[in-house]
Parts: C-alpha cells; sequence; structure tokens
C-alpha cells in the first residue's frame, strides 16, 4: 500500500476522484434545498416542517420541475461519474504517463506500474474492515429491489403491462393494475437515496482505505455509516416523522465527507 501511495497517478487520480464525487454528493443537499424553496414534496412527513393545516400540506405533495431538474442532474452524475472513478482506478493501475493521466483527469472534472501490487492491500486490517462494511451495506441497497417487487406484488400497483400477468387475466382487468402506488414509491425512494449514498460511501471509502488510516478510526467511519443508513432505511419505510430521516442522512453524510477530507488531505495532487 505504501507504494500505491508513493505513485503520482494513484494520487492524482485519489484526488480527481474525490473531488467529482463530493460534487455528485452535493446534489442531494441541493435537491432538498430546491424542494424546501419550491414547497414539494415527496412524502408526507416531509411537509410537516413548512405547516400544520393537513389541507395546505397535501398542497406541498407535488412535482416541481425545478426540483426534477436538478434530481435528473444527479442521476446524471451517477450514470457518468461511478463509471469514471471505476475505470479511472484502473486506468491508474496501468501505470500512464503522469501527464496524460492529469490531463484525462482534469478534462473529466472541469497507477501503479504493476497491477500485482495491488494484491497488498489486502493484508490491511483497515481494507479487510471496509471490505466488510462495504458488503454489508451494498448487499442492504440491494435488498431494496426485493422490498420494492414485495409491495408492488402486495399492493397491486404495477410499472409495465406485461408484469400484471399474474393478477388478471383480461386485457382491461391488466390495465388497472398499472399505476402508482404511495407505498411503492416510498420504497422507491428509499432505495434511489441507498444509491445516492452508499454508492459515494463506497468509492470515498476505498480510497479512504488506501491512505492507511489508524484502524480504530476507519471502523468508527464505516461502522457509523453502515448504522444510519439503516436507520434511515427503517424510518423512510415506517414513514416516521422528521427530523429522523434528515438526521440519519446528515450523519451519513458527514462521516462520508469525513473520509473525503482525509483522502484529501493525504492525497493531493492537482
Amino acid at each position: 500500500m505504501a507504494d500505491l501511495m508513493n505513485n503520482d497517478v494513484f494520487l492524482a487520480f485519489c484526488t480527481y476522484a474525490t473531488i467529482v464525487v463530493l460534487k455528485m454528493m452535493f446534489m442531494a443537499p441541493l435537491t432538498g434545498y430546491f424542494r424546501m424553496t419550491r414547497k414539494a414534496f415527496s412524502n408526507w412527513e416531509d411537509t410537516a416542517l413548512g405547516k400544520k393545516n393537513p389541507e395546505e400540506r397535501k398542497k406541498m405533495l407535488q412535482t416541481n420541475p425545478d426540483v426534477e431538474r436538478v434530481r435528473r442532474c444527479h442521476q446524471n452524475d451517477l450514470e457518468n461519474i461511478v463509471p469514471f472513478v471505476v475505470i479511472g482506478l484502473l486506468y491508474a493501475l496501468t501505470g500512464p504517463d503522469l501527464s496524460t493521466a492529469l490531463l484525462h483527469f482534469r478534462v473529466f472534472v472541469g497507477g501503479v506500474e504493476k497491477m500485482a501490487e495491488v494484491v497488498h492491500m489486502i493484508d490491511s486490517d483497515v481494507f479487510l474492515a471496509f471490505s466488510t462494511y462495504a458488503t454489508i451495506v451494498v448487499l442492504k441497497m440491494m435488498l431494496m429491489s426485493f422490498m420494492t417487487s414485495y409491495f408492488r406484488m402486495t399492493k397491486q400497483a404495477f410499472s409495465n403491462l406485461e408484469d400484471t400477468n399474474l393478477s388478471a387475466k383480461t386485457t382491461e382487468d391488466r390495465k388497472k393494475f398499472v399505476r402508482v402506488d404511495p407505498d411503492v414509491e416510498r420504497v422507491r425512494r428509499c432505495h434511489l437515496n441507498d444509491l445516492e449514498n452508499i454508492v459515494p460511501f463506497v468509492v470515498i471509502g476505498l480510497l479512504y482505505a488506501l491512505t492507511g488510516p489508524d484502524l480504530s478510526m476507519a471502523l468508527l467511519h464505516f461502522r457509523v455509516f453502515v448504522g444510519s443508513r439503516f436507520v434511515h432505511t427503517v424510518v423512510y419505510v415506517m414513514a416516521v416523522p422528521q427530523p429522523t430521516r434528515a438526521l440519519a442522512f446528515v450523519v451519513g453524510l458527514l462521516t462520508t465527507f469525513s473520509m473525503a477530507y482525509r483522502v484529501l488531505t493525504t492525497a493531493l495532487f492537482l
């Protein structure tokens, strides 16, 4: 691992990958800002902070074009930044010329010489701890797909006509099941929130583990993040009143920011 941290291309990759992932994470608070200023929410409990009258709160459960624009921008980040981090890491490990690598990294945002050297990371307790908690939280995120399917089946609410074959025979009856259900949408939003937070954690966490942090401090970061995501999911699905869900979200976000700070202060190479 020491060899990795002495490689300029790898340090450059860590720096630019951290910057661009932080930019992607910033889109979540930006979405929250637009929801608050435009008074456009997806969940009933979120409206409690602005209005008390039930009728006024219902009006705030709406779609706003500005909010949707920011959300689409965030999704576009997920579709492009995640591949950059994966491909960029592999690219850095091929031992490219530093100037060429910096050109690639800088253009996208605004290795080691031998692949065998990566094997030494497995000997690190921090890396093993990261692998454990990253696997747990990714599996948790994957389970949200099954939860969504469960809610679709129990609520008889589907997005595609072909999915209704098991619920009805005639075309007219099947069309009735192609509908939007609030419980299904809640689970889907919870799943999307996992994608927006767990993917950055895995990326930043990997880079953080490569900087050689103290094991106890690394375990604290990993455990706090994983715990916050489980709490977030439980309170989201059960519609627990705010600010419980917001606090769980912020704790996870700050944990990832803390790891990113360690990466930038250890491997800054602009």
